[in-house]
């Protein structure tokens, strides 16, 4: 997991997460992204956390919804394999609802 990009100005940060390889589709993910958001939201006070995803990740991008993330798409960002692939944008806000248990 990595918080970068910090801009103190309008407390926010970009999230990043990985997993490896036989650790997916147990909840991990999701559970290490809600600790995450409690951390930056009660501990350092932060009020907004962006991250992108590409649609060829529907895993993950069901992962931060569950987590809080709102999403919006940035169409052909990436050309992959061949093909135009859209770029998924997503925050949460410290004022937003979120699950209690996703």
């Amino acid at each position: 997991m990595v918080l970068n990009e910090l801009d103190e100005d309008n407390a926010s940060m970009n999230f990043r997460i990985a997993l490896a390889p036989g650790w997916t589709g147990q909840g991990f993910g999701t559970e290490a992204t809600t600790a995450v958001l409690d951390h930056t939201f009660f501990v350092l006070g932060l009020h907004r956390i962006a991250l992108d995803v590409y649609s060829f990740n529907p895993r993950a991008e069901r992962s931060y919804v569950k987590a809080g993330f709102v999403e919006g798409r940035r169409r052909h960002t990436l050309h992959w394999d061949g093909a135009w692939v859209d770029s998924i944008l997503m925050s949460v806000l410290s004022t937003d609802d979120r699950p209690s248990n996703p």
